[in-house]
C-alpha cells in the first residue's frame, strides 16, 4: 500500500527514530547470523537503512532543559527539550528521505556530526541545526496564524495515539518507554513534557490543510495550467527500433616501459560502423509497422531527450516517421509517431484497513456479519487499522491513482465495472501486512489531481515563506554555530542585534 502524500507541515505519525536504528545496529553486531528484525510496525512510513546518530549536546540539568531558553524564534522561547524534539524530527525526516545516499555523502552518523563537513563552510551539525530552525520557524508561524484566525483543534486523541505508538515501539526493541523517549527525542524528553509540542504539531497540520483547501484552484485555472504545460501531462504512443553500431572496442596496450594505455578505435572504423548502422536503420524504417516496439501512454519523462523532442513537437501528426542519430552512443533510433493525447486515467476514493495482526479472512468475516456497509467498514478501521495516515479518517484515501498501489491492488482498482461498495483483500507476506479495501467512488482524472496538487503546493510554499520570514532567530548563548557561519558569509538579511537565520 502506498503511503498517503503529506505536507512537510504535518505532525509525525509512525515513530521511526534514530534509536530504532541504533538498536537495530547493535543487534546486528551481536548476532550477525540471525535474520534482521523489522522494527517498524507497518503503519505507512518506510524505514530506511540502519543508521545511528551521535549528537553533540551540552550537558544541562533536566530542569534547565525544560524551563530555560535555548534559542528564541519569532519571539517564542524554545527550551532545550523542545529544540531536541524538533531536531530529532527533522533529522529523522531527512534520513527517511535520503538515508540510502548518506554514505555517498561521506557522512558517518555514528560519529560526531560537528566534526564532519557538509560543505566547505558548514558541518553536518550546522546543516541539521539549520534544518531544525526552519521547521520551528514554520510551525511557530503557522501556529500563530491559526490562533490569529481563531482556528482551534483538539489533538488529544492524536497525542494518545502517539503515546501508544511509542509504547509499542519501545516494547518491540525491548527497552522501557521512558528510555525510548530519551533516545528518540532528546535526553530530557518525556511523554508529558513533549505533549505541548506534539499537540501543536497536529494543530499546525490541521490548519495547514484548511489553508490548503482554501487555495484549491478552479477548473478554469487547472485547464489554463494544462494548456501552458501540455508536454508535461500529455502522453504519446509510438513505435521504435534501436540500431546500435558495431563500433570496435577500445584496446588496452602495454607500452615499452611496462605501463598501459587505452587506444581508441580509428575514426575510419567508427565511421564505417555508423554507416552500416544507418543502412540497418533505413531498412528498419521500412518494416517499423510490423517489427517496431510499441510504446504506449508515455509522457514527457521519456529517457532520451533526443527523440522526446521529436515526439512532442506540436507539428507531429499520426504516421510521421524519422531516423535520429545518437552520435554520443553510436546508435540510431527509428521512430513512428502514432498519437498524442491527454490520458484520462481516473483516480478513486477508497477506504483501507491495514493490520499486521488480524487476517484478511477474519476482517472480511466480521465485515460481512455487519452487512458489508461503509459504516461497518469505518468501524473496523477504527478497531483494527494500523495505517496512521488514514485510521483517524475512516481509512479514507481521496483521489488515489492506481499507479501508487501495489500491482494486485492497482489491478483491482482498474478493473472495468468497479462500483461503490466493492471490497478487496490482499496480504503482503513480505511486509507482514493484511489489507482490506472498500471502493467508495470514482475521482477526477489523475492529471487534474496532479495539476491541482502542483498549484496548491506552489501557493502554500509562497504562503509559508512569507509567513515565517519575520520569525527571527536569537541565539545569545551561541548554541547554533551555523548562524556564525552565515554571518561570516555576509548572509545577514533581516537580522536584529542577535544573529538571525535565513
Amino acid at each position: 500500500m502506498a503511503k498517503k502524500e503529506t505536507s512537510q507541515n504535518e505532525a509525525p505519525q509512525k515513530i521511526v527514530t534514530k534509536y530504532d536504528r541504533k538498536v537495530q545496529q547493535r543487534k546486528e553486531a551481536e548476532a550477525k547470523e540471525k535474520k534482521q528484525k523489522q522494527l517498524d510496525k507497518l503503519v505507512g512510513i518506510l524505514v530506511i537503512a540502519v543508521i545511528a546518530i551521535a549528537i553533540a549536546a551540552i550537558p544541562v540539568s533536566k530542569y534547565m532543559a525544560s524551563h530555560s531558553t535555548y534559542v528564541t524564534v519569532g519571539g517564542h522561547d524554545i527550551t532545550r527539550v523542545e529544540y531536541d524534539y524538533y531536531f530529532n524530527l527533522s533529522t529523522t525526516e531527512y534520513m527517511n528521505s535520503y538515508g540510502s545516499y548518506l554514505s555517498y555523502m561521506g557522512l558517518d552518523l555514528s560519529g560526531d556530526l560537528s566534526k564532519q563537513q557538509y560543505s566547505d563552510t558548514m558541518t553536518w551539525q550546522d546543516y541539521f541545526d539549520r534544518m531544525t530552525i526552519d521547521m520551528i520557524q514554520q510551525n511557530k508561524s503557522l501556529a500563530d496564524a491559526a490562533e490569529a484566525a481563531g482556528f482551534t483543534y483538539d489533538a488529544s486523541a492524536e497525542y494518545e495515539a502517539f503515546k501508544a505508538t511509542v509504547k509499542e515501539s519501545a516494547l518491540s526493541v525491548g527497552v522501557s518507554t521512558s528510555r525510548y523517549y530519551r533516545e528518540s527525542f532528546g535526553r530530557y524528553a518525556t511523554a508529558s513534557n513533549l505533549r505541548p509540542y506534539i499537540e501543536e504539531g497536529y494543530l499546525v497540520a490541521a490548519y495547514y490543510e484548511e489553508v490548503s483547501d482554501s487555495k484549491a484552484p478552479s477548473e478554469a485555472e487547472i485547464l489554463a495550467y494544462y494548456e501552458e504545460n501540455k508536454d508535461t501531462y500529455d502522453s504519446v504512443d509510438y513505435l521504435i527500433t534501436e540500431i546500435v553500431a558495431d563500433v570496435p572496442e577500445a584496446e588496452t596496450v602495454t607500452n615499452a616501459d611496462g605501463t598501459t594505455s587505452t587506444v581508441e578505435p580509428e575514426e575510419a572504423a567508427v565511421t564505417a560502423a555508423m554507416e552500416a548502422a544507418k543502412a540497418e536503420a533505413d531498412a528498419a524504417l521500412e518494416v517499423i509497422d510490423t517489427e517496431g516496439e510499441a510504446k504506449t501512454s508515455l509522457n514527457s519523462e521519456i529517457s532520451y531527450q533526443l527523440y522526446e523532442d521529436w515526439l512532442f513537437d506540436t507539428a507531429r501528426v499520426a504516421g510521421d516517421t524519422t531516423i535520429l542519430e545518437d552520435t554520443n552512443n553510436n546508435k540510431y533510433f527509428v521512430l513512428k509517431f502514432i498519437d498524442r493525447y491527454l490520458d484520462d486515467d481516473i483516480t478513486a476514493n477508497i477506504r483501507v484497513i491495514m493490520s499486521s495482526t488480524v487476517s484478511c479472512e477474519d476482517m472480511l468475516a466480521e465485515l460481512e456479519a455487519a452487512g458489508n456497509t461503509e459504516e461497518a467498514f469505518i468501524e473496523l478501521v477504527e478497531k483494527y487499522s494500523e495505517d496512521a495516515y488514514s485510521n483517524t479518517n475512516g481509512g479514507l484515501y481521496e483521489e488515489l491513482s492506481a499507479s501508487y498501489l501495489d500491482d494486485e491492488m492497482s489491478q483491482w482498482l482498474n478493473e472495468a465495472g468497479r462500483k461503490a461498495g466493492d471490497i478487496f483483500s490482499y496480504t503482503d507476506a513480505e511486509a507482514g501486512a493484511n489489507y482490506v479495501l472498500y471502493y467508495v467512488s470514482e475521482g477526477r482524472p489523475s492529471w487534474e489531481v496532479s495539476i491541482e496538487s502542483t498549484l496548491v503546493s506552489e501557493l502554500m510554499n509562497e504562503y509559508i515563506e512569507e509567513l515565517k520570514a519575520p520569525y527571527e532567530v536569537e541565539d545569545p548563548k551561541g548554541n547554533l554555530n551555523y548562524l556564525k557561519v552565515l554571518e561570516e558569509q555576509g548572509l545577514t538579511e533581516g537580522t536584529t542585534e542577535a544573529t538571525t537565520a535565513q
